[in-house]
Order: structure tokens, then sequence, then C-alpha cells
């Protein structure tokens, strides 16, 4: 199944033809060979080059930064702007170090005359020759040239959906194991994109394809079997038979499968398990979230791709350490947790609490707090905010000890793993997606472990200050100049629309580092602002503030190192 871009609306409104200017810019007898002038033609600056050649015309704007190619060198057939090096061939405008060519004009002699002709391209000539630059910009990671193509797209018209789906459909067929982090990235950045007018959709949409091609840069193409309707889907992810599961995927699409039927079967392989540590429904998630976006005619450039991934993550259940958490989750009545009704007059004050409890998994508790009269959607509710309330303890302390495997990104994806379940509840709910939110419970527990090893912080900042006079550019500065308590005060004070606006301005805003990161601070904003919606309560953004704001370690080489030392020294795996 091949996808297509979709049509664009500006095209029944372009030109038909493009526009061409033509300008004597000198006379042949005033070049000598080896000689460069600037002339302007029409709007347009030009580079008039003579070498052993002819006379030759480039844009003399440097494509990479703009610099003035005449102001460079020239040696023999090649141009060369001085300021990083790129050259050009003055023949073809073909860049043969760099990154991307410079546009070459058309040049007639006329007697002594030289004559330049400079055609303005259409929107659609600029959209039709820029997305093979986009690629080969993605393929080389090539972060200039992503962010320039994707503005050329955008000034001519293109939709972000076309150009996210791009690099998406590109990575997709390349990830090592299956999309992920950088693909629920780039699914966060295009739902940013959309709900935005102005320039901020550049910046979300680079950085999910950025995330793209750093991951899957001279990664192989996986290439896909035949159609197969035979398989069984549920087997094959639990046998890990990669072919079949693409086969299967793929002969779903061909023979036009109900979409939900399709999302049902990849919500339910993502349930059987833990799977890779809660990850593996929230790609489920993210995946299914940008079908929606981009069209379902697309699926056959992403789904093949998720099922291969869906069946190599960990199964952490199978791990002794669950073992006493699976018995409780396997005695469960799974099929009456998805029947209870919510009851809206039921209340609990106490759940939370329970459910932050450091002794064991509390299974029992999530399980009568469903039957009780929560559902699963205040099941989900009290796991929000028990999911922030450990983030807003989380000690800075541990933060910074490189000898403990843990971090600030093992408790944010406890909240991005209660908003996956909370989506798989509202499009598929059933006894399934019952499991998935006790696997939730699970997963606040786990998160829980500097604080049995470290001892509970106290909460941090539970009362932020409000203020009248709170805006979001309050909460870019509080972010980053990481002062904490003002994040926490500007959160407060604004509705919760603005500030997961600002949290995610600043979650994009390149401030930390790493891709894996930028990867989940993007998530976490985006998860955070659902989730406050849907509990009611501020928590989830102050959370994120909190994170967003605090001093963070970017300590992976330096934990590794001290991990190997100890694992090459003792044999033993490192402490969870």
């Amino acid at each position: 199944m091949t996808s297509t871009l979709t049509s664009n609306a500006h095209d029944n409104t372009e030109p038909n033809s493009p526009n061409t200017t033509t300008e004597t810019v000198g006379s042949v007898s005033d070049f000598a060979v080896g000689q460069m002038k600037m002339a302007k033609v029409g709007e347009r600056r030009i580079a008039v080059i003579r070498t052993q050649s002819g006379i030759h015309a480039l844009d003399n704007a440097c494509p990479h930064q703009g610099y003035g190619l005449v102001t460079g060198g020239l040696a023999g057939e090649t141009v060369v702007c001085q300021w990083h090096n790129w050259k050009f061939d003055v023949r073809t405008g073909e860049c043969t170090q760099g990154e991307e060519n410079v546009a070459c004009h058309q040049v007639t002699i006329d007697g002594d005359d030289i004559n330049v002709s400079v055609t303005e391209q259409t929107a659609a000539q600029v959209r039709e020759a820029t997305w093979p630059s986009l690629t080969r910009g993605i393929e080389a990671n090539y972060i200039g040239q992503i962010s320039r193509d994707t503005a050329r797209l955008l000034n001519s018209g293109a939709a972000p959906q076309d150009i996210m789906w791009a690099a998406v459909r590109h990575g997709a067929a390349r990830a090592e194991w299956g999309p992920d982090h950088e693909m629920a990235m780039a699914a966060d950045c295009l739902t940013v994109a959309m709900e935005r007018t102005d320039d901020s959709r550049a910046l979300a949409l680079v950085q999910g394809i950025s995330g793209i091609a750093e991951r899957t840069r001279d990664r192989p193409k996986h290439e896909l079997p035949q159609p197969d309707s035979s398989p069984d889907f549920q087997q094959s992810v639990e046998d890990e038979e990669i072919a079949a599961l693409r086969a299967k995927t793929l002969a779903w699409l061909e023979d036009g499968a109900d979409p939900a039927m399709v999302r049902h079967e990849f919500i339910d392989a993502a349930s059987r398990h833990h799977l890779g540590y809660g990850h593996g429904i929230i790609y489920t998630q993210k995946a299914f979230e940008l079908l929606d976006h981009v069209g379902w005619e697309n699926a056959g450039d992403l789904l093949p791709y998720l099922a291969a991934g869906t069946a190599w993550q960990t199964r952490e259940d199978l791990l002794p350490y669950m073992r006493p958490t699976m018995t409780k989750i396997n005695a469960a009545d799974l099929d009456a947790m998805a029947s209870a009704q919510r009851d809206h007059q039921w209340a609990d004050p106490t759940l939370v609490d329970r459910l932050l409890k450091l002794d064991e998994a509390p299974i029992e508790a999530a399980v009568e707090a469903v039957l009780g009269g929560a559902g699963i959607t205040g099941l989900l509710d009290a796991l929000s905010i028990g999911a922030s309330r450990r983030m807003l303890r989380h000690s800075h302390d541990v933060e910074f000890m490189i000898d403990d495997d843990f971090s600030w990104l093992d408790i944010t994806h406890v909240l991005t793993m209660v908003n996956a379940v909370r989506w798989a509840w509202s499009v598929d709910p059933g006894p399934h997606v019952a499991r998935l939110a006790l696997f939730a419970t699970w997963l606040l527990f786990d998160s829980a472990r500097a604080e049995q090893r470290h001892g509970i912080a106290e909460e941090a900042i539970a009362y932020p200050r409000f203020s009248d006079d709170a805006s979001p550019a309050d909460i870019a500065r509080a972010v980053r100049f990481k002062d904490t308590q003002a994040a926490l005060d500007a959160v407060a004070s604004v509705d919760p629309d603005t500030a997961g606006d600002a949290l995610m301005d600043a979650a994009l805003s390149d401030q930390s580092g790493g891709f894996i990161v930028v990867a989940h601070q993007i998530k976490l904003s985006l998860a955070a602002k659902i989730e406050s919606i849907e509990t009611g309560s501020p928590l989830p953004l102050l959370a994120a503030a909190r994170y967003l704001a605090s001093p963070r370690g970017e300590r992976f080489v330096a934990r590794n190192v001290a991990a190997s030392l100890d694992f090459v020294s003792t044999g033993k795996p490192p402490q969870r």
C-alpha cells in the first residue's frame, strides 16, 4: 500500500505558469575569466560568473545562510561560499560540498550583452522541487536543510500533515526495532503544528522531523512481504513472527478492513503484556493519532512497521519482580471492570493516597475503586493525579546520582501511559483496556523506586502562589531560567489551555539537550494538558511545569559508564 501526499487547497488558486523576468546584467567584454559580479534581475540578486566554460548565473545568496557568493572564492568551475566552505558547480548550481543546490538561471548572449532570465516558480513547482530535497535532508540528518525546506513548503501552501508524514513514512520503514519515541514525538509535534497558524508551526514540525532524522540516519529500509491474510495476528505478536505480522497487516489494508477493527487488534496486542515498560500502548496511540491526521489511506506506510515493533518490545510482566503483581492482575475480573459504570457521585478521597503506597502494587485498590463507582475513567483520573504528585515530589538529589538508574524520564511516562490508556478506553473500551489500566497502576507503583531507596521527598510547592497578571511569557521565562517556583506560580494562574500551550512551546524550544529528553518533554507537555482538562485538576500541568523548570542531569553516558564498570566487575544487573 503506497501513500500519496494529500491534495492542497491552494492549488486551485495558483497561477498556472511561472513568471519569467529577463534583464541585461552586463557586457561580455566587461567580464574577465575568473570574475564574479552581483546583479539584480527583478527582485532577485544574481551572481554572474565567468569561467573557462562560459558565463553562468546563480542565486547570489548561498542556500545555507544567505551569504553572498560573489564575496567568496572561485576555483575553476567551482564557486566557494567562504562563510562555511560550501561549494557549488557554477554550470549547474549543484552543491559539491554542503547540503543543497543553489538556483541556476538561464544566460543568453546577444552581441556583447549578457542577458539573465529568472523564472519564479509557482507554489506548486516549489513544492514539487522541495519534497525530494526534504527527503535528502532527512536521510542525512541535515537540520538546516530540513528547516529551510519546511519553511519553503509551508510558504508554498503545503499542509503540515504532509510535511510531517514525509518524515514519518521515511523513518517508520527504517526504525531499527520499529517506530518508537521519534514517531511518538512526531505525532505530538504534528498535533501542535495543526493547531497553530503562525510561524510556530515550523518549529513544531522541524522538532518532530529532527527526531526521525537522528534516529534513522543511515539505517536500511525494511522490506515488506506480500500481503497474506492467513497468519493469526495476536499469535504472531506472541511468537515474534515479524514477516507474518507485516503480511497480515498489509492484507487487512489491501482487503479494505474496517479501520476500527485494525485499531482494536493493535490495542489488544499492546494490552496482553506490560509491553515496553508501558510504551506499547503509547506508541499505538500515537501511530493511530498520526493516521487520524494524515488519512487512513497512508496506513500501509506505518502499521506494518508498528506491528513488528510491538512484537519486539519487552514483556515486563514476565520478569520475576512483576510476578506478585501479575498474580493479582490475573485474578481480577476484567469483564466486570470493563462493564462497571462510573458513578459521578462516587468519591473516595483516600484513593490517590492508596495508589501511591510504597510497599506493594495497589492492584486490589484499583479494582475495588473501578467496581465501587469510579469506573475505568475514575481510576485513570486517580492515576493521573498520583503520577503528578509523584513528579511533584521527585528529589532533585536523585537526578544527579550517577549510580542510580532512575531519573525524571522514569516518572514522566507514567502520565503519558495513563493518557494513552485513556485514549484506548475512549476508542476501544473493553476488558483488554481494563488490563491496561491495571498495568498503569503497576507503573505508578514502580515509579516509586527512588522514593523507596532514598526516602520520600516532601511534595514540591504544593501551594503555588497565584498572580492576576501571569502570562505565557512568565512560564517560558521560568522554564528557561530553571525557576521552579515561578513556573508553578505562572501555570497555576492561567487557564489549562494557555498553560499547556506555553509548556509545549517551552518543550519545543530546544533547551533540553539530547533527543530522548526533548521527546519526553514534548509528550509530557501534551499529555499534561489533556490530563488536567480531563481530571479538572491543575496537578498534571504543575507536574509538567516542575519537570521542565527543574535542573536535570544529562547523564546518559556517565550513567552507562558507571553501570558498565560495575557489571564488568561483578556480573550483576543494576539495582532497580
